[in-house]
């Protein structure tokens, strides 16, 4: 009677037991799971920031390169200024008082 008695608690146990075990595995599939789609969204936000780190390189790459068209350019400006100040004016008229000091303004930079 006592081997009968003991079966059932035994059963029972096993039951608890592996119903303890469930839990505990299924808590760590959520766990699990939680970490995947953590490392998932760290993986967008990475590829996210060096998609927009490429187009920021662009960007200044190309801001460079105006500047330096706009260097050149501003020299051939000044260049031209110079060769026209230079001349001598075979115009009827004076040059301009403005004109003169956009000379004198060029000249000293």
């Amino acid at each position: 009677m006592a081997s009968s008695e003991s079966q059932p608690r035994f059963g029972q146990s096993v039951k608890g037991l592996l119903s303890d075990k469930v839990g505990s595995c299924s808590g760590d599939v959520i766990a699990l799971t939680r970490q995947v789609l953590k490392g998932s969204r760290s993986q967008e936000l990475l590829g996210q920031a060096a998609r927009n780190m490429v187009i920021q390189e662009d960007a200044i790459l190309h801001s460079e390169d105006s500047l330096r068209k706009m260097s050149i350019i501003t020299t051939h400006l000044q260049y031209q200024l110079i060769e026209i100040s230079s001349c001598p004016f075979h115009l009827d008229k004076k040059p301009s008082k403005r004109m003169w000091n956009t000379l004198k303004t060029f000249r000293t930079n």
